[in-house]
């Protein structure tokens, strides 16, 4: 398989959303029937050590936004539930928890931001011919009454 710091991205830049959709396309292809028979051994522990190679990426790289704290920690709920067993769903529950709260707090962030009404907003519009002609006559007769 490639090396996965050459496909994160083409600059060779990586984010967590570019690691992160990666990460759930080789998940989806360990998922597949075809890559689970037996035929196909050496071609799933490929996939599976290069996932495991882009799940500790994700330690090393910040994120960007809330949303990409919310991926790493998908990312660790993950790896947690099929390393640990069933004995340390706890830990896992936890990061659905802070994971939970995230998602809350940024919604109440973004509700409680205020916005700027459109109402108040300058506009320009250049006028048409028909326009400026219409407003001439009118502007004629608003002047000629005045006098």
């Amino acid at each position: 398989m490639a090396d996965s710091k050459n496909l994160a991205g083409l600059d060779g830049s990586q984010s967590v959303s570019a690691l992160g959709l990666r990460w759930a396309a080789l998940r989806g292809m360990l998922a597949s029937p075809l890559i689970t028979s037996e035929e196909q051994s050496s071609l799933r522990d490929e996939l599976l050590r290069e996932l495991r190679t882009i799940e500790q990426d994700f330690a090393t790289l910040q994120s960007r936004n809330l949303m990409e704290v919310s991926a790493k920690i998908d990312v660790a709920k993950t790896a947690l539930r099929e390393s640990m067993g069933a004995g340390h769903g706890w830990v896992a529950a936890l990061l659905e928890s802070v994971q939970g709260d995230l998602q809350s707090a940024t919604s109440r962030t973004t509700a409680a931001a205020p916005s700027r009404p459109v109402s108040n907003l300058p506009r320009s519009y250049p006028q048409q011919r028909g326009e400026q002609e219409a407003a001439s006559p009118a502007s004629e007769a608003e002047s000629s009454s005045a006098a």
